[in-house]
């Protein structure tokens, strides 16, 4: 009997060791994502679900963004306890959903702890999540820091245009 449950408990932390990561933030006391992490970990939260269609972007702005992106690539550093995560990630992803980027888009999740934040991104220097980085042949160009100035899809087109030059 003892072996069955050492075999049943050495199954389950094998399967967990494929799943995202996930930790305790010493702030928050909650359970969030930590580290680099995909789509999928939180792709079906509620919070995701509710806030990814309330920006519904243009044509142009979509043929904008993919007639500036060759060569580019985003990180996305957010928080899974954050609010203004919880409102921007989907939203930004609503629109890089539509584009060629949309397969070249990082996720860091980060906890609400400054230090962690550090160790997870070193040479980031992140100090507000989310924090979108645009990279145009692996060299930074720009940053969305919490939250954009104005609309998010000229944001994104902006920051584009600056690093096409």
């Amino acid at each position: 009997m003892k072996l069955s449950f050492l075999f049943l408990a050495i199954a389950l932390l094998g399967s967990q060791a494929r799943a995202q990561n996930v930790a305790i933030d010493s702030i928050s006391h909650e359970r969030v994502l930590i580290g680099p992490v995909e789509l999928s970990a939180f792709q079906d939260s509620s919070w995701f679900r509710s806030n990814y269609s309330l920006y519904n972007p243009e044509a142009e702005l979509i043929h904008q963004i993919d007639s500036l992106s060759p060569g580019d690539s985003v990180s996305v550093v957010f928080g899974s306890w954050c609010p203004d995560s919880h409102m921007w990630v989907p939203m930004f992803l609503s629109i890089m959903d539509r584009t060629s980027l949309a397969h070249k888009i990082g996720y860091i999740a980060v906890p609400e702890s400054s230090g962690w934040r550090d160790e997870l991104t070193p040479g980031l220097h992140i100090k507000r999540v989310p924090t979108f980085i645009f990279y145009h042949n692996g060299t930074e160009i720009g940053r969305i820091i919490e939250e954009p100035k104005g609309d998010i899809g000229k944001n994104i087109v902006d920051i584009l245009k600056a690093g096409a030059r």
